[in-house]
């Protein structure tokens, strides 16, 4: 089924749809209301009247609505309204005249028809219906007040109340309508003015964007009026760049723009001709009469009220002057390409098609410029392989840029050389294209052939050998015919050392060089160079002499001192070809000669003094062990023979003393007592006296000894001399060594004796013995420490000397022999010992008994 068509009245008021089918459902109610309604009320009238005029009516008009509900199901739909208005006024006035009188209730309907037109009629038919059914009624008061109708039926019943509830619910179906449209239309309106708000809002927006893009655009922006010709507006930019202030220019002309007269015409005529200005370039002019180059865009817009030129000027002076530093770098690089002294090209990564080539590379490669135009590498020949070209290509791609990059080319001439390259990727007209630096590296690599072949010659030997490789090689490397290295002695006389002739080694031979052109380069401070114009023969040692040449070059070798200790010689019989590095290659390799010289010398020395030295060293010893023997005994015998007279003295004083017993004064009694204290200290220092001459008398007896047993013994005798003391001693258990035990016992005696005395006017004294930490292998280290009186540093060097003390008789007792006792059996065991401490902090002794003894 399609779709019903609009209502007349929705078309006229151009109603939205909604309110449309709102309309549509209004009038189905309506004329479902009144198909309900007029039965009823025929048979009401029926009921009361009987089949009277009134009844007909009610059918009647019952019967025209079901008409109208068949109508409203068709296309005939906007119909149906005004069908339904006009029945309702004529059936009204029927229903006036059946019963009687205007006062009927009928003359309701009337008043519901016409507002029913007002509803769903236009306002034209709305007002015809009224007009009808004013002219109606007036027309049937009219006759009512003739009498000229019936006798009106004054009875009411229930077909009124259902006349009555018809017309209400009409009329509350098109109030309500009404309503509807009513609000509809005040929503259409709110929605339009919230529209306009929103419109005024993004163009309030707008405006403030157009106005803070206007204002913080970098580009000079200029507004004018072109009906005053006033500059309504200019922003910043525009302000700095021609220097006017914002008061200078708003409400007054334009100032000038251009500074030409002509491109001021151009400007004009293109704002008069075409409205737009796109891209003018030219000269502009500031306010303090600067030009400037800019380019000027424009544009004449038409606003509300009047006609607006806006203008946008761009200064080109960093453009332009980038542009210049763009040409003068251009032409750099051009002076730079074409006259630069290695050969460069710009050739094109996918193909190798030469783009620019300078003129260097005809004296690299042999190539002109011309043969390489147009061409690519492959095509030029300039890459012995496919493949090296591939690896060069490669390589510069994966690195982007090559530096000294070395491989083979071929000349024009057919050579295949090395060469040595410097690339660059770069980009031209977006192609990745190689700029490269070629250097022709061939007589380069030559040189270092020959050094090569030289060094090889002479790297692996020394001695005689070295000097037969040296003119070998230095022959074949410099193309001399003969080359001959002599040692010279002081008489003048060299001793070749090696002599090659002719390709061959001949033996060697001593020979004068008194009036010789040897003789000449002895005196030289560098170089001698002798030239023949032709072959000729030279006074020069054999085989030289015996053969015509014509050039002769020859180095005098020195030792450190400056004397001549030998000569380099090169001869050739034809004049060498001129070869900057030959003067080089001779003073490199005369220099390592010179070397090797003196080496040899120095070894025929070391040998000759090592012949002597065994001997020398042997019988030295010999008379150093006999002294040494001679001194103990002395010392030996000397304290020996001074213990007889000391225990006479002894005696004697001792008989004197009960001698004199009861008659000695106290001064007596104080020389007694000195005399006994002087006896003590002598014997004290004879004892230690033959201590210090036994340790170097006899044989070691090393063995694995156990220096804590020996420890604990000696401070066990220390306690028992001296009970009262309260010392705490710390031995570490299981400290062994390999050494003589009487002699240990003497060293751990002296140490842990020393301790216990030093630390005796110490509260809390402390001693220890333990092993040392070791950072080398090796012997055991061992440690004595107390925190005793201590001694200075700065005189540490006096502390293993014997009759060396650094404390007074006064502070302690001793003779000053222990500490160096200590040190010659140490020693003799092959060991050292070293102290250190600091004044009343105590001190350190570490010691170690070695692993070899010495003489």
């Amino acid at each position: 089924m399609n779709a019903p068509a609009p209502l007349p009245a929705a078309e006229a008021t151009g109603q939205p749809p909604s309110l449309q089918r709102y309309q549509e459902r209004s009038l189905l109610a309506l004329l479902l209301c009144i198909g309900i309604a007029g039965p009823l009320v025929a048979f009401g009238v029926h009921l009361r009247d009987g089949l009277v005029a009134l009844t007909w009516v009610a059918l009647a008009f019952s019967l025209t609505d079901y008409l109208l509900l068949v109508l409203y199901a068709t296309r005939l739909r906007p119909l149906v309204a005004p069908l339904l208005v006009y029945t309702l006024i004529f059936t009204s006035g029927a229903a006036i005249v059946a019963h009687g009188t205007v006062r009927s209730m009928a003359a309701l309907v009337m008043i519901a028809a016409v507002v029913a037109a007002g509803v769903f009629l236009s306002r034209r038919n709305m007002l015809v219906s009224g007009v009808l059914g004013i002219t109606i009624l007036g027309v049937l008061n009219i006759a009512e007040n003739l009498q000229l109708m019936q006798t009106p039926e004054t009875r009411t019943g229930w077909t009124v109340w259902i006349v009555q509830t018809t017309i209400l619910i009409s009329l509350m179906i098109t109030v309500n309508l009404g309503r509807r449209r009513m609000l509809d239309a005040y929503r259409s309106q709110n929605l339009a003015l919230e529209h306009s708000r929103e419109v005024e809002r993004l163009l309030r927006q707008s405006q403030d964007r157009f106005q803070a893009l206007f204002r913080s655009t970098p580009a000079a922006c200029l507004v004018q009026s072109l009906d005053t010709l006033d500059v309504l507006d200019a922003n910043q930019a525009f302000q700095s760049l021609f220097g006017y202030t914002n008061e200078e220019l708003v409400g007054h002309p334009p100032p000038r723009v251009w500074a030409s007269d002509e491109e001021q015409t151009e400007f004009r005529r293109l704002i008069d001709t075409q409205g737009r200005v796109g891209g003018l370039r030219g000269l502009a002019q500031r306010k303090d009469g600067c030009a400037f180059p800019a380019m000027v865009h424009a544009e004449v817009t038409q606003s509300a009220t009047e006609r607006l030129l806006i203008a946008v000027v761009f200064d080109l002076s960093a453009d332009v002057a980038s542009r210049r530093e763009l040409e003068i770098s251009r032409e750099r690089f051009s002076k730079a390409f074409n006259f630069s002294p290695l050969g460069m090209t710009i050739t094109r990564l996918s193909d190798g098609r030469f783009v620019e080539v300078n003129p260097a590379n005809e004296r690299v490669l042999g190539w002109t410029q011309s043969e390489f135009e147009g061409k690519t590498s492959m095509e030029v020949g300039v890459w012995v392989s496919e493949t090296d070209r591939n690896h060069y290509v490669a390589t510069l791609r994966r690195d982007g840029r090559l530096q000294g990059y070395e491989t083979r080319m071929r000349t024009k001439a057919g050579a295949i050389v090395p060469v040595r390259v410097w690339a660059e990727i770069i980009e031209i007209d977006n192609e990745p294209c190689a700029l490269s630096f070629t250097m022709n590296v061939d007589e380069e690599k030559r040189h270092e052939a020959m050094l090569l072949n030289v060094a090889e010659g002479v790297s692996g030997d020394t001695g005689e050998a070295f000097f037969r490789s040296l003119v070998e090689h230095l022959a074949d490397a410099i193309g001399a015919d003969g080359v001959v290295v002599g040692e010279v002695d002081p008489l003048k006389q060299m001793n070749t050392l090696a002599l090659v002739w002719d390709g061959r080694l001949l033996p060697n031979s001593t020979h004068s060089l008194h009036r010789t052109l040897c003789e000449q380069a002895l005196l030289q401070p560098a170089l001698l160079r002798f030239e023949s114009p032709r072959p000729a023969h030279l006074n020069l040692v054999p085989p030289f002499s015996e053969a015509p040449l014509q050039s002769v070059l020859g180095l005098p070798l020195r030792d450190g001192d400056g004397s001549v200790v030998g000569l380099l010689i090169a001869v050739w019989r034809q004049r060498p070809p001129p070869n900057a590095q030959l003067d080089a290659l001779l003073t490199i390799f005369a220099s390592r000669c010179n070397a090797e010289l003196q080496r040899l010398r120095r070894d025929r020395e070391i040998h000759k003094l090592h012949d002597t030295l065994e001997h020398r060293v042997a019988a030295r010893t010999a008379q150093l062990q006999y002294l040494n023997r001679e001194l103990d005994s002395f010392a030996y015998s000397v304290s020996h023979d001074l213990k007889s007279p000391l225990r006479s003295i002894d005696g004697f004083s001792h008989l004197l003393r009960e001698q004199m017993a009861g008659r000695m004064t106290a001064e007596d009694i104080d020389l007694f007592e000195r005399i006994e204290a002087s006896v003590h200290r002598m014997n004290s220092l004879i004892t230690d006296l033959l201590a210090l001459a036994r340790v170097s008398q006899g044989t070691l007896q090393r063995m694995n000894t156990n220096l804590s047993e020996l420890a604990h013994d000696v401070i066990r005798q220390e306690r028992h001399r001296d009970p009262t003391r309260e010392v705490e001693v710390a031995i570490e258990e299981g400290l062994y060594a390999d050494c003589d035990p009487r002699m240990a016992q003497i060293v751990l005696e002296n140490l842990l004796g020393n301790a216990w005395k030093y630390t005796r006017q110490t509260t809390n004294a402390r001693i220890s013995f333990t092993r040392a930490e070791q950072t080398a292998p090796g012997a055991p280290v061992f440690c004595i420490r107390d925190n005793g009186a201590g001694f200075d540093m700065a005189r540490a060097e006096r502390l293993f000397k014997a009759f060396n003390r650094l404390h007074t008789a006064s502070e302690f007792e001793g003779s000053g022999i222990g500490l160096a006792t200590v040190r010659r059996i140490l020693e003799r065991h092959g060991g050292h010992i070293r102290g250190e401490g600091a004044v009343g902090q105590g001190a350190r002794f570490e010691f170690c008994f070695g692993s070899e003894a010495t003489s």
